[in-house]
């Protein structure tokens, strides 16, 4: 059958069918770009997050010193050093040909040979001391001191070298390793044991000795990426963040698009989480024989990325609470159970407020009209804020999300207790209308008064127009002599003859709501 053999009602259904199937078509379409924007912004996020974390690493000197503090105190790597300069020493003063070198000394001069017995004893004797010196100098404070002015000074040097910049310092990259020069300690050992009467360390002599802080097929490309990273740093995050917005302006439902994007980033930083767990665990297989100690390998793997996996649960926390507002606000059974639920109690609260005569005045009606402006702004305000953090962590997200949900549920306390107040002033004005005049009469009474009420202040009805009582408008308040306050006049001058009184023409208050 084609067109032209419909008739209109035929027609118009027709019609309407087919821009019904047209509207899902682009619906469908919209989604599938909505979707794919918002994964793209989790990706990019997450490559944001590692690139901001690599460049405050490798290019920000102060952020690398916090980072390598918690070794400072590290029971393991402490004893992982003290062993590195203990073999240090012993080989640089060869204590058995030291001791083998005296035992013949002594034997020349007429001494027993049973003093060959005694070469393996002293020998570890003069190893016990050397390995009570160092650890003596390892665990002081002075150490910790001393480690941490020769990062500082070795992170400078890393910085200039990455940049392609001439100079020399105690950190350098050798090959595929990240060294530190321990030499500085080995000459506070020195002289302690020089100090201690042990003449023979003023043999050992001043020399370099390294210390792998790290050990990766990537290092001797850090100076090419290093230029890259300051750039990325910055255009990353904002990438991330437009891609976000956009995957959320173009989806349909906006606010499934924001949860849908909420989601994919808690993902991703959960994803990245494990990619930091599986890179650990990888990077310890990988270890050479030359690392004497995994167990100090290991804890430094994990002072080098704890602000990097620290950031990764902060943005899955952060979103995830994005995610949960998100659901609050949707029309699933539970989200709706919720939300009565939430606001009976507040709606409960605000009554006990407004008979308690807390009703916040001319503050109170402001915040009632323009809350959700004000609830807006804390959000927004919430999200600067941790932003501006340095390292808020999970607990400084959950602090914030605390502090803008209990500010929230002030506002809406103040507004709906000034509201509840407004509805009090009302029934009064609209009974005492109902009980004078023949105005009230004719308006029907009794029953027509609670009737032109619940129409102004039913369930729905936040904002409530203001009541005309003898050509007036506005909330008044009902005393024994009439309605007192009645404001902003609405026609000619007129009253309720004994019992109400209409404002002059100059009165214009406005009324609360």
């Amino acid at each position: 059958m084609s067109d032209a053999a419909l008739n209109r009602d035929e027609r118009a259904e027709l019609e309407r069918l087919r821009a019904q199937a047209q509207g899902r078509g682009r619906r469908g379409l919209r989604w599938t770009g909505s979707v794919v924007l918002l994964v793209l912004a989790a990706v990019v996020l997450v490559l944001a997050t590692v690139t901001v974390f690599a460049r405050n690493e490798v290019l920000n000197t102060d952020r690398f010193v916090e980072t390598m503090e918690p070794l400072y105190h590290d029971d393991e790597v402490r004893a992982a050093i003290a062993a590195r300069v203990s073999n240090a020493v012993d080989e640089a003063l060869d204590v058995d040909a030291l001791v083998a070198e005296a035992i013949d000394a002594v034997q020349t001069r007429g001494g027993p040979e049973v003093l060959d017995r005694l070469a393996v004893p002293l020998a570890s004797g003069i190893d016990s001391f050397i390995d009570k010196q160092v650890t003596a100098v390892v665990h002081s404070d002075q150490f910790t001191e001393l480690w941490s002015q020769a990062t500082r000074g070795a992170h400078t040097a890393l910085v200039s070298l990455l940049r392609g910049e001439s100079g020399s310092g105690a950190l350098e990259l050798q090959g595929e390793d990240l060294v530190l020069d321990l030499g500085p300690v080995l000459e506070q050992v020195k002289q302690r044991m020089v100090d201690a009467g042990f003449a023979l360390a003023e043999r050992i002599p001043a020399m370099s000795v390294t210390f792998t802080i790290a050990s990766s097929e990537a290092l001797p490309q850090l100076r090419t990426a290093a230029a890259l990273l300051d750039a990325a740093a910055w255009i990353l995050p904002i990438a991330g963040l437009a891609l976000l917005a956009a995957g959320v302006a173009l989806a349909p439902d906006r606010r499934r698009g924001l949860l849908i994007g909420a989601l994919a980033v808690a993902v991703g930083m959960l994803l990245l989480s494990l990619g930091l767990e599986i890179g650990r665990s990888a990077y310890l297989a990988g270890l050479g024989d030359a690392v004497q100690s995994p167990a100090a390998a290991g804890n430094v793997y994990d002072a080098v990325t704890r602000f990097l996996g620290d950031a990764a649960q902060t943005v899955t926390v952060l979103a995830l609470i994005v995610a949960l507002a998100c659901w609050l606000l949707g029309p699933g059974t539970a989200a709706r159970a919720s939300r009565r639920l939430g606001a009976t109690g507040r709606d409960a609260a605000a009554r006990g407020l407004a008979g308690a005569g807390v009703t916040f005045g001319a503050a109170g009606a402001f915040v009632h009209r323009y809350r959700r402006g004000i609830e807006v702004a804390l959000v927004a305000a919430g999200l600067l804020w941790i932003v501006l953090w340095r390292y808020p962590g999970v607990s400084g997200v959950l602090t914030v999300a605390l502090v803008v949900a209990v500010l929230i549920l002030v506002v809406e306390l103040i507004g709906r207790a000034a509201f509840k107040a407004a509805q009090s002033r009302a029934r009064a004005v609209l009974f005492a209308a109902d009980a004078v005049g023949e105005q009230g009469q004719r308006a029907g009474g009794g029953t027509g008064a609670e009737r032109l009420y619940k129409r102004f202040t039913g369930p729905g009805r936040d904002q409530m127009p203001a009541p005309s009582i003898g050509g007036c408008t506005g909330l008044g308040e009902a005393t024994s002599s009439g309605v007192r306050g009645c404001v902003t006049r609405r026609g000619p001058s007129s009253s309720i003859p004994g019992r109400v009184s209409a404002t002059s023409a100059t009165d214009h208050r406005t009324p609360p709501f």
